[in-house]
């Protein structure tokens, strides 16, 4: 998590909005499977849940501030590409429809809503599965409720903000790529409008080697389906997959090149901002030195992107996880992902309530080591007092946290926050939105710290423990 910490950090400072996707239905970051293998049952949802709750309620570590009052979040989204269908994994399918899906989105947004209400929320669907329009064979795969989603029934949902459109013609067996993919646009489009909510066309793409088709036959393509977007009023934001930092050498061939992005993309992007009534932010693109560097190129291999063919990998330092003919390239050892243009201090976050941020002053003598007698400890005295700094008269506001304690400003400079009993009662949770534990029974362990588990919730392990 401290990861995601810092890609917010670094998106904040520079006008970027993100996207959060809670889960993924393919092998990527492991994917729903795993929530299968680990809960089962009704448990997978409550787990689902708590793991929610915990993002939304953490604190950056880099900015001090909660996720759910972060505004680099655009939005949280429920997972990516949910389906009933056969995961990855190969776990078997029971008792899953439409109809299951669509109370599990309900339920899911409905949840972030309660914990969460700064932010949208967002289904991360494909669109599979809607009335086909006047002249498209209703037979035609995507058109099916094949996969288990229902396209209108998600946007009716009062808990969904946005619903969300892919595309990926050639896979799903589109013939006219350039017509299919405009009726396609146009179609989801419609069906938000009557719920008075925006459209978003959140992925689409054609390969020019999975695919067969060469860069100068999608350029046209690609604008086609831009202008598209560009002459429907319910369309509120379009994105592409895919555009990736220099250190990625992806060559699947969905990647778009610098030229494409500087002829096709950047035209439209301008056209799209020019339809905005809203103040355009200027953004600062991030580069290799921000993003994580997760494959190695080798030379004369082909391809080195990161799916695995039959079991192997194609990049050094990465192993196949998932299954063999639909996994994932990983690196054995986790690989740097910090540059030159880490975060910097004393920044504050677009529309974010400014707080004036100092920098703490090391001690030069250590007293972390030292045996203090509670006894002689005053009880209005917290833990900043030995660092040089005073306690947190006239608030309880936590705007940072780290190995001394949790911190608050007033008057601009830093202060301390009291804990009766800071030794007996204190752990890490209670500024992630969770209660302590009332045992030092382990249940399990993140980056975070110890967890254990009471009433079914999670709660942290006591700091005395």
């Amino acid at each position: 998590m401290e990861k995601v910490d810092y890609y917010l950090a670094a998106a904040a400072q520079r006008n970027i909005r993100v996207v959060l996707t809670l889960t993924n239905n393919w092998t990527d970051y492991g994917g729903m499977d795993v929530w299968v293998k680990q809960f089962g049952g009704k448990k997978i949802v409550n787990g689902y849940k708590q793991y929610i709750k915990a993002m939304i309620n953490r604190v950056n570590t880099y900015t001090g501030q909660l996720y759910k009052d972060d505004p680099t979040i655009f939005s949280w989204q429920l997972a990516n590409e949910a389906r009933c269908n056969n995961g990855p994994h190969g776990l078997p399918v029971k008792d899953c429809n439409t109809d299951t899906i669509t109370k599990w989105m309900d339920e899911i947004a409905t949840f972030i809503h309660e914990e969460d209400p700064n932010h949208l929320v967002s289904s991360g669907i494909e669109g599979i599965g809607l009335t086909p329009p006047a002249g498209v064979d209703p037979y035609t795969y995507v058109y099916t409720y094949t996969e288990g989603t229902d396209y209108e029934a998600i946007s009716a949902l009062d808990s969904i903000d946005y619903n969300t459109v892919h595309m990926y013609p050639v896979g799903w067996g589109l013939k006219d790529y350039a017509k299919d993919g405009v009726t396609w646009i146009q179609a989801h489009a419609d069906v938000d409008k009557k719920f008075n909510k925006p459209t978003v066309v959140e992925e689409w793409g054609l390969s020019t080697s999975a695919d067969n088709v060469p860069i100068k036959e999608r350029d046209p393509i690609y604008t086609q389906w831009m202008d598209a977007v560009l002459a429907n009023d319910n369309i509120g934001m379009n994105m592409f997959w895919y555009v990736c930092g220099e250190d990625y050498y992806g060559t699947d061939g969905y990647l778009l090149e610098d030229d494409e992005i500087t002829k096709v993309i950047d035209p439209f992007t301008k056209k799209l901002y020019a339809k905005q009534t809203c103040k355009n932010l200027d953004t600062i693109s991030m580069v290799h030195t921000d993003l994580v560097d997760v494959y190695y190129e080798v030379e004369g291999c082909a391809p080195k992107y990161g799916t695995c063919t039959g079991g192997k990998c194609c990049a050094h330092g990465t192993v196949c996880e998932g299954s063999e003919y639909y996994g994932q390239c990983r690196p054995i050892t986790e690989p740097p992902y910090r540059g030159a243009t880490s975060p910097v201090e004393g920044y504050t976050l677009p529309g974010a309530k400014p707080v004036t941020k100092t920098t703490k002053k090391t001690t030069t003598t250590k007293t972390k080591t030292t045996t203090v007698d509670p006894q002689q400890t005053s009880s209005n005295e917290c833990f900043s007092v030995k660092l040089g700094y005073p306690c947190c008269n006239n608030t309880s506001e936590v705007v940072y946290v780290d190995d001394d304690g949790k911190w608050g400003v007033e008057n601009g400079q830093w202060c301390g926050i009291k804990e009766a009993n800071p030794a007996v009662n204190s752990c890490f949770a209670k500024a992630m939105g969770y209660s302590c534990c009332s045992t030092c029974d382990v249940a399990y362990v993140d980056d975070d710290g110890q967890w254990g588990v009471e009433n079914n919730e999670w709660c942290g392990i006591k700091d005395s423990c």
